[in-house]
């Protein structure tokens, strides 16, 4: 684990569906995402079909240990949390759970939420 939680996400991870998460931390607070499918940026049809790149980040350490990230529809976000129980220390690799969160009301939200895959674990690709 690193001193600034957030750096903990830093990197580039990817799940068993062609998912790929790439967490650039900007600082202590907030980070530059990335989520591409299959290699390209992820089309958010909820957005205008724009790509899923440069979306922001948030960390706020009294929130927890997770990072936010905003999807670009109100109260639509993906939610990732830093697996720190598998270090490598037990032969496993890096991971993060990952999960969505949206607004209660936001029923329309729920036909986008299959475009995300099964939301498990996404493990982190080793920088060569």
């Amino acid at each position: 684990m690193t001193l600034n939680w957030i750096d903990n996400y830093a990197g580039t991870w990817a799940d068993d569906e062609g998912r790929t998460l790439i967490i650039t931390p900007l600082d202590e607070e907030t980070a530059d995402v990335a989520l591409l499918v299959d290699g390209r940026p992820m089309l958010r049809s909820w957005a205008g079909n724009t790509p899923a790149e440069r979306l922001r980040g948030s960390y706020n350490e009294e929130d927890g240990p997770e990072l936010e990230i905003d999807l670009g529809r109100p109260g639509f976000s993906l939610i990732v949390n830093y697996e720190f129980e598998h270090l490598l220390a037990s032969g496993e690799v890096e991971s993060l759970s990952v999960g969505i969160s949206r607004s209660e009301t936001d029923t329309k939200a729920d036909e986008f939420i299959p475009l995300f895959g099964s939301l498990g674990r996404y493990e982190k690709i080793p920088v060569i």
